[in-house]
């Protein structure tokens, strides 16, 4: 009989899909016989539910992000986890109070994943976390990792398919259109403003720059000013939520993340392995993916002057974009893979069980 795992996540909005892979990925990669996924979202309604569905995961649905200040949503998680044989509970999302009701209605084994160095609310400064009441702790990088005070977190990357066989597309001809990409929420901890000013810095040089933005955001109609200031209006295009991002990396140049914090980039391991250069800021978990010179070049966050600098010899040479992006194709196929991450996890859960891998 499998044994059953419970993962718990927050939002169920398109801003929650890179926890959501994670658990999708699961639910196809682990043995079936072993391990049953059951997925709930403690923010609400919203569509990443029916992603999970439809890949096999039992989903459920709760009003529960107050923690301890809403007693009658604790009470309803108490309830609906009493109704479920749960071995493991696997947080992706909720503080001592989550892992207090979790271990207390089920008894179950308690992972603790930590996707990020920061609170969000509170701004880009690290902060420091506690992992009491939890059987183990997975970290995203080893610089989330660094954030626990009392304990030690086992690092899991994240993992995703690469082509087996072939090449990065052909880069465009160096007199043609070059468009600069970058994925994520459209919030003023993702930098992009610092993209466009790049961009601008570099426009006279390269007439035929352009920039594509994937996301979504409360920042998108300030970015849309900020283009139009810096006379990249015609230049710029927002993207919206791309649920599929595969559709539009073939299209792109190079990708460029200015993030002022990061845990460990899913949009920039997605263009690696689409086989495209990366450069990003130097922060977070950042440079345990993006290889300084090799796969791309890290930059300190928020200096446009650096960042343009890294950009111009990638705009101005084709074969230079080529070789970066095929070197970042193979690492993720060599030390990011599906199966790895898949393989990390299995044992990690076999050990909470005391189970023997045969």
């Amino acid at each position: 009989m499998a044994h059953e795992v419970l993962h718990i996540l927050g939002s169920a909005q398109p801003e929650g899909s890179s926890i959501a892979r994670v658990v999708c990925a699961l639910a196809h990669g682990l043995d079936p016989s072993r391990y049953h996924i059951h997925a709930w979202f403690l923010a609400g309604n919203g569509p990443l539910v029916g992603v999970l569905e439809r890949a096999g995961v039992q989903t459920g649905v709760l009003d529960w992000w107050r923690g301890a200040r809403d007693p009658m949503g604790a009470w309803e998680f108490w309830r609906r986890l009493r109704r479920l044989p749960i071995e493991i509970v696997h947080l992706h999302f909720g503080g001592r109070s989550v892992r207090g009701l979790a271990r207390a209605a089920t008894g179950a084994k308690i992972v603790m994943h930590l996707h990020s160095r920061i609170l969000e609310p509170q701004g880009p400064s690290p902060a420091s976390f506690s992992i009491r009441g939890a059987n183990a702790v997975v970290a995203v990088s080893q610089a989330v990792a660094r954030r626990v005070v009392d304990g030690r977190a086992r690092v899991i990357y994240a993992g995703i398919d690469t082509p087996c066989t072939g090449s990065p597309a052909p880069p465009h001809g160096a007199n043609s259109q070059i468009i600069l990409g970058t994925a994520g929420r459209l919030i003023s901890l993702k930098g992009i403003e610092y993209l466009l000013r790049a961009a601008a810095a570099l426009q006279a040089e390269f007439p035929g720059i352009r920039v594509e933005i994937a996301g979504a955001g409360p920042q998108r109609e300030k970015l849309e000013e900020t283009a139009a200031q810096l006379d990249l209006a015609g230049k710029v295009k927002f993207l919206g939520w791309v649920d599929d991002i595969d559709l539009v990396l073939p299209r792109w140049d190079v990708f460029v993340m200015p993030s002022l914090e990061e845990g460990f980039p899913i949009a920039a391991l997605d263009a690696m392995a689409a086989g495209l250069p990366v450069i990003a800021s130097s922060v977070g978990g950042i440079p345990e993916l993006v290889m300084d010179g090799e796969t791309g070049w890290l930059v300190p966050p928020a200096d446009v002057g650096t960042l343009a600098s890294r950009l111009r010899p990638l705009l101005r040479d084709p074969e230079l974009r080529r070789s970066m992006g095929a070197t970042a194709q193979a690492r993720v196929r060599d030390h990011f893979s599906l199966a790895r991450m898949t393989q990390n996890f299995a044992q990690l859960y076999d050990e909470l069980l005391g189970l023997t891998r045969t």
